[in-house]
């Protein structure tokens, strides 16, 4: 059931699919809790997307959002929250990246949730203070380089070796200043450009996305409207153009309902705003914490989730 009702500026308009928030009945009772994130396996033939829920599992969604199904985890796993997940291929085979912002890990999974191994404490001089807080938000791979986003913690991002396990970097850090460049007030969510090839961090509060080379050297600040709170950013290769989609925690107008916004992935221009609670009546859609674009026969998606309370939902490009 598509909603007639629209939201959004053109190209970028969109319904509200209902038919499409789809929960297999062992995870509605625990759809409350989701704050974690999306990640889509963009390889050919596939298209599934992931994201935990806590006190399930990890959720697999067909290519088509029209089933779910629940990965089971490792009793010690399954209740955790996965604030970031994401995907990608070292030694030949596709790995889940799930970062646990409250037990100071990311865990590394098969696709049928095996796990390989998990990431713990940074080793770096900056973590050697027991005040010295490691709350890992998300994360982003690039070759054998995993970079992770200390968010909630102490703001560095850090990177590792995917094949040695051993620690590669840091940099960044906690500011409060929002014209501080290289630092961050929560590096809330992390992805790679796929058109300049540089990691782009999302600075919540300050409501900017900070670009940076592998090696943590600043290039460059993009702001979005002031008081927005950017939680992630993700991109999607649509008719030959690059597009990224950001998921706002709060509207610069404290007054209302939070946005998606729909970015150039080049310029960083703001191309649309999706307002999920105004337009479309969602009533679970006060704050967005993640949203990615997803391509299924021809039909552009907004894959959401909302948070505290959580709630899974679906747009369609009308």
């Amino acid at each position: 059931m598509t909603s007639e009702k629209t939201s959004g500026q053109e190209p970028f308009v969109f319904t509200h699919r209902k038919d499409l928030s789809v929960l297999p009945s062992g995870a509605r009772e625990q759809e409350v809790n989701l704050h974690g994130g999306f990640a889509i396996d963009d390889r050919p033939g596939h298209g599934h997307i992931y994201y935990g829920m806590p006190g399930a599992g990890i959720m697999r969604i067909d290519p088509d959002l029209q089933k779910q199904e629940i990965i089971g985890l490792p009793d010690e796993l399954t209740p955790l929250n996965f604030h970031g997940t994401k995907l990608g291929t070292f030694d030949g085979k596709r790995r889940l990246f799930l970062s646990a912002n409250g037990d100071e890990m990311v865990v590394v999974l098969t696709l049928d949730g095996e796990v390989d191994y998990t990431l713990p404490r940074p080793v770096f001089d900056e973590y050697q203070s027991e005040e010295a807080l490691y709350k890992p938000t998300d994360t982003a791979l690039v070759g054998d380089q995993l970079y992770i986003a200390d968010g909630y913690g102490s703001n560095y991002i850090v990177s590792a070796d995917v094949k040695t396990r051993q620690w590669t970097g840091i940099f960044g850090g906690k500011t409060e200043d929002p014209t501080e460049d290289g630092k961050f007030a929560t590096a809330h969510g992390i992805g790679v450009n796929p058109i300049h090839h540089q990691l782009d961090i999302a600075d919540r509060p300050h409501s900017r996305i900070q670009v940076h080379t592998g090696i943590g050297d600043f290039i460059e600040s993009h702001k979005l409207p002031a008081g927005a709170y950017l939680c992630g950013i993700s991109y999607l290769e649509y008719k030959s153009h690059w597009y990224a989609v950001i998921g706002c925690l709060r509207d610069p107008d404290e007054d209302r309902p939070a946005p998606i916004y729909i970015i150039d992935a080049e310029s960083y221009d703001l191309l649309s705003v999706i307002r999920p609670k105004e337009d479309f009546g969602i009533e679970l859609a006060q704050h967005l914490h993640n949203v990615t674009l997803h391509e299924h026969d021809d039909q552009l998606y907004l894959v959401c989730q909302a948070w505290n309370p959580g709630h899974y939902f679906v747009l369609q490009k009308a």
